[in-house]
């Protein structure tokens, strides 16, 4: 068995959690910094942090496309060779979160995630795995898919096999690392969280202006413009301001879903080799 420094089981989660959400909140600030970012930020550096928000909407279903962003996660669990779920949200414990269950927690996938402890996290079969992220869906959780080292490292897994090692997360804006920061975080690494390619949403003439869709919006890429929304470029298609709109007059629509998945698949598989 291997021997680590600092031995990752679930006494270290305990701990880690106690202290999660001020260490969290100063980390994304700090790669802003002059000089210190660089030092703080280099496991989110672009060799090491890239990732997908998913959107998961019922009207995107609703519209009878042949393949929705679902199928993209649902197609990346089959094809990994190992997944392991973690029976609680480090985020939302840490955050102490009141608006989603904390029981919820990421699917790591990959042969590096066959080195984390099982008192940190269960091997699941494909089925399994499935059923844990419709159960994530059905409670109003985002994927975000994607190569994010601050997991393998926090959970001792070798630096060698961060590239065969793969996370989804299923977060909340209240509490999610990387959305709960998303303006305090150097641009560099806003960069790298990526709107899912094919994806577009429209603002109809329905708009009135009262901003609900912007108050969701966690990358505050919705403006109100002579009385109307407007979608910016900084939009990660999360999908939120759709749910939010009263007026029904925000659509997310899929404009070519075979393409959708191949740049999907080929971004993913360039840096995290999970099969």
């Amino acid at each position: 068995m291997r021997k680590s420094l600092i031995k990752r089981d679930w006494r270290t989660m305990l701990w880690a959690i106690s202290v999660w959400q001020p260490v969290t909140d100063l980390w994304a600030k700090t790669t802003a910094w002059p000089v210190v970012g660089k030092l703080f930020g280099w496991i989110v550096n672009r060799d090491h942090y890239d990732v997908t928000f998913i959107p998961i909407n019922k009207e995107l279903e609703a519209e009878g496309s042949t393949v929705v962003p679902k199928q993209l996660v649902a197609e990346m669990i089959r094809r990994s060779c190992h997944r392991v779920i973690i029976p609680l949200c480090m985020c939302r414990v840490g955050c102490r979160c009141e608006r989603f269950p904390m029981e919820i927690g990421c699917i790591f996938m990959g042969e590096g995630a066959k080195q984390i402890d099982p008192s940190i996290g269960k091997a699941v079969s494909v089925e399994e795995a499935l059923a844990h992220m419709e159960r994530s869906i059905a409670a109003g959780l985002i994927p975000q898919i994607g190569r994010v080292d601050p997991d393998p490292f926090m959970l001792g897994v070798r630096m060698k096999d961060w590239s065969r090692f793969l996370t989804l997360c299923f977060c909340c804006t209240c509490c999610c690392i990387a959305m709960r920061n998303q303006l305090s975080w150097d641009p560099d690494v806003r960069s790298r969280m990526h709107r899912l390619e094919g994806l577009s949403i429209e603002v109809s003439e329905e708009c009135d202006g009262c901003g609900k869709c912007a108050k969701q919006c966690f990358s505050q890429a919705i403006l109100i413009e002579d009385k109307r929304a407007r979608i910016t470029e900084d939009c990660k298609g999360c999908g939120l301001c759709v749910e939010a709109c009263p007026r029904h007059a925000i659509t997310i629509r899929v404009a070519d879903g075979d393409r959708m998945m191949e740049e999907a698949f080929r971004r993913i598989e360039s840096y995290a080799d999970v099969t």
